[in-house]
């Protein structure tokens, strides 16, 4: 009875071949558009390269003695010392692409930074300080300074991002596929005939589950199919990034079919379904970039697509991520609870009745 039921549940969703479009075309056109509109902003995503530095003696005093040291220390740094006798520091900087010039005086010296290379300013200013304190406190011989520079995620294009970040985001709209299928069993009051057959309500619930789950990975895998040979997205590991996509639909399902049965009306489970993902969506990363907000990350951390977008990113950047196993977990979680949840309200309003 269940495989009959699973089987013409199967043909009513595709008899609405809009719906199950829409999982096709929606991350198509959304991923394309996003990918041209941020590309400069994604290439800028890289870690800053070795850099010059300008300096200058405004008179002979004892910084001149340091100087060789100094250059020594920036060269282990990736800072290459330049010596400019005239000019401005600020058209220097700008003539010659400078990270930053010094001007030593006297007893003292006064950094000139760019004001297009905020982080080369930082380092040069840390690099000063940590050198004069050093060759304050030992011989300028045994000078050996460390800048340490923060390690930066491998860069990402935006056409790897937005090509991914699309296919979780409309992975969690599976209750759209679903509409045809709901409002047929509304029309013709299916429900009200199988209350008295022999099926539980359990296996009503995965007569529902797996033709929705089936039906919207299919038409999530054919876009993902489209925009890796259309646009070039590099995915990382497929089998785990599919695993994670499919783990998260089976959890968007399952949410949502709660939402169903506790509210009886499709348009209301629409919008508070749309109004989560939304919310989910753009403290996980699906509208700004992760990498670039600045939502606490403990808020970030509560939103499953976080760690669907961190891992699936990640995946294609380096090769791995740690997010690849609280995605699953996250998703599994709630996919169990949400069934658990629908279960139990059918079966409550099946005793009531």
């Amino acid at each position: 009875m269940i495989r009959y039921l699973i089987k013409n549940n199967f043909k009513i969703m595709f008899r609405n071949g809009v719906n199950i479009l829409l999982f096709v075309f929606c991350p198509i056109v959304v991923s394309a558009v996003l990918m041209s509109a941020f590309s400069s902003l994604m290439e800028s995503y890289e870690a800053v390269p070795e850099f010059e530095v300008g300096y200058r003696f405004e008179d002979d005093g004892k910084y001149e003695d340091y100087i060789k040291y100094l250059e020594k220390a920036g060269e282990e740094n990736g800072i290459t010392f330049v010596q400019y006798d005239n000019g401005s520091p600020k058209k220097l900087i700008d003539e010659h692409e400078l990270g930053g010039f010094v001007e030593f005086k006297d007893d003292t010296y006064k950094i000139y930074e760019s004001d297009d290379a905020k982080v080369e300013g930082t380092t040069l200013e840390y690099m000063m300080s940590a050198f004069f304190n050093a060759a304050i406190s030992g011989d300028v011989n045994d000078i050996s300074i460390n800048v340490k520079k923060p390690s930066f995620a491998p860069a990402i294009s935006s056409t790897d991002y937005y090509g991914m970040i699309y296919i979780a985001y409309f992975g969690w709209c599976a209750i759209v596929c679903a509409a045809g299928l709901f409002s047929n069993e509304k029309k013709n009051k299916i429900n009200d005939r199988l209350k008295v057959s022999n099926l539980s309500v359990a296996q009503l619930y995965i007569a529902r589950l797996v033709p929705i789950v089936s039906v919207v990975s299919i038409g999530i895998g054919v876009a993902s199919a489209v925009i890796a040979l259309a646009f070039g997205v590099h995915w990382g590991n497929i089998a785990l990034s599919a695993a994670i996509v499919f783990v998260s639909i089976v959890a968007a399902t399952s949410f949502e079919m709660f939402l169903y049965e506790l509210t009886g009306s499709m348009v209301a489970t629409i919008i508070i379904s749309f109004s989560v993902v939304w919310f989910a969506g753009f403290f996980g990363g699906s509208f700004e970039t992760y990498m670039y907000a600045t939502h606490p990350e403990t808020l970030k951390l509560a939103m499953p697509l976080y760690h669907e977008n961190r891992a699936l990113v990640e995946l294609s950047s380096t090769g791995s991520s740690p997010f690849v196993k609280s995605s699953l977990l996250y998703s599994g979680a709630i996919a169990v609870v949400a069934s658990a949840l629908t279960i139990l309200v059918g079966s409550v309003r099946r005793l009531g009745k």
